[in-house]
């Protein structure tokens, strides 16, 4: 009889707990991952460069490093959001004054955000998207040491 009440207890109680779990959120639950895609990427972007570039012949691999010169830059780029990429920047490159020059090209956007960055002097980058657009991560793919950081100049993440 006393074992059959404790049985009772555990099943009420269990039943009860059920009920009430469903009614509580006792775990807030995962969010979906949104990803990413082309219009990730859309706004006014201010970047930061730094890196070596090889000045002679296309590198050859590994290189070593007394055939690179430091540089390092300023930029404000702008992503419509459609896959088109423009910048402005300011580069100094081997210690020669700040250079301003004009950038353009195409982007692609992977759903796990990640993409690629062709420019059109041939120049190519992989990046991570962190979420919701506000900041991008940039590393050159084309022989030439290059980290870049843009964040979104509007605000929004």
């Amino acid at each position: 009889m006393r074992t059959m009440k404790i049985t009772m207890l555990v099943v009420i109680v269990a039943g009860a707990l059920t009920v009430a779990g469903s009614h509580l959120n006792l775990v807030s639950r995962a969010q979906a991952n949104r990803g990413c895609s082309l219009q990730t990427l859309h706004g006014t972007y201010a970047g930061v460069w730094t890196g070596l570039i090889n000045p002679g012949p296309p590198p050859q691999n590994p290189q070593p490093m007394g055939g690179f010169l430091p540089y390092d830059g300023l930029e404000v780029s702008h992503w419509d959001g459609t896959g088109n990429f423009s910048a402005s920047d300011v580069f100094a490159v081997g210690g020669t004054p700040a250079q301003p020059a004009i950038d353009s090209g195409t982007y692609t956007v992977n759903p796990n955000c990640t993409g690629t960055l062709t420019l059109t002097n041939g120049l190519t980058f992989d990046f991570v998207i962190v979420p919701s657009g506000g900041q991008i991560l940039f590393a050159e793919t084309d022989g030439n040491p290059t980290v870049v950081t843009e964040t979104r100049m509007d605000g929004h993440d």
